[in-house]
């Protein structure tokens, strides 16, 4: 998982951007309920920092004669599709560091992402706090999936930042050939929160499987390699070690930072399971 500044982007005037080149009767009823907009909005921003949105009910409607189907419209329509929100879209898309999606680090964004379901809650579905730039794979596997308590919440790459301490780990499997297993192992000085939150995020996002093909094609080119430059174990380990360094200067919690770790400490890959 990766960290984005939250944007500085006013959520009012985003809605008011989206549904200003609607007619002139549906601009009205948009209007009607800016104020509430901006309430929920300033709602939203404390409940993110509080690690508290899950909170909020699920509903259809939203405020006055505004439906679910009318936000998703506005979304659809306005933002997505129409050149005056489509401005504030892409500057959504361009904060993702690299391009890379901030809730696997693996894929490149294309979308974005409602962090709080569209379908679930439409209040929130031209929130500038509530799209994060994402990846396919991530937008696509999460679906309509939201938490009903605080321990299940994902994390959210505007208000968590669990970039400082090393909570991705992976391990070798002595199989032929060789395989990764990453998994979550966090702090002992973390609440038991954030270290089910970081689980919860593992597991929704399916980080297991996706980071293991990752790691396969590497671990096949360096299985080459090693066996091309008849590389001694000695060798191996520091190779692996510096990549592991490399890697962990920049991201404690990239699937690469893990799985070069587990790499150099395994004396049975240096010795023998790399050539497998």
């Amino acid at each position: 998982m990766r960290v984005i500044s939250k944007p500085n982007i006013s959520p009012i005037r985003t809605y008011v951007r989206c549904y200003s080149s609607f007619i002139a009767a549906t601009k009205i009823n948009f209007r009607n309920i800016t104020r509430f907009i901006g309430t929920s909005s300033t709602d939203y921003d404390q409940k993110a920092h509080n690690k508290n949105l899950y909170t909020f009910s699920i509903h259809t409607h939203v405020q006055g004669s505004i439906s679910k189907d009318d936000m998703v419209k506005l979304y659809n329509n306005k933002m997505v599709r129409h050149h005056t929100g489509r401005k504030i879209y892409d500057k959504l898309l361009s904060l993702a560091p690299l391009s890379r999606c901030p809730f696997c680090g693996v894929g490149t964004v294309t979308t974005l992402d409602h962090y709080l379901p569209e379908a679930k809650f439409p209040t929130f579905s031209v929130l500038p706090y509530n799209l994060v730039a994402s990846c396919k794979d991530c937008n696509t596997g999460k679906l309509a999936s939201y938490a009903t308590t605080q321990n299940t919440q994902t994390l959210h790459p505007y208000y968590d930042n669990f970039t400082t301490e090393q909570w991705l780990f992976a391990r070798v499997l002595q199989t032929s050939p060789v395989s990764i297993e990453f998994y979550v192992n966090p702090p002992t000085t973390w609440s038991q929160v954030d270290k089910d939150r970081v689980q919860s995020h593992f597991d929704n996002y399916k980080l297991d499987t996706r980071f293991s093909v990752e790691a396969s094609n590497v671990l096949a080119d360096l299985r080459e390699g090693f066996i091309l430059f008849h590389s001694s174990p000695m060798d191996i380990q520091q190779e692996l070690h510096k990549e592991f360094m490399k890697y962990q200067s920049r991201y404690k919690n990239s699937w690469e930072t893990a799985l070069f770790q587990a790499l150099y400490q395994s004396q049975w890959y240096c010795n023998r399971g790399c050539r497998l």
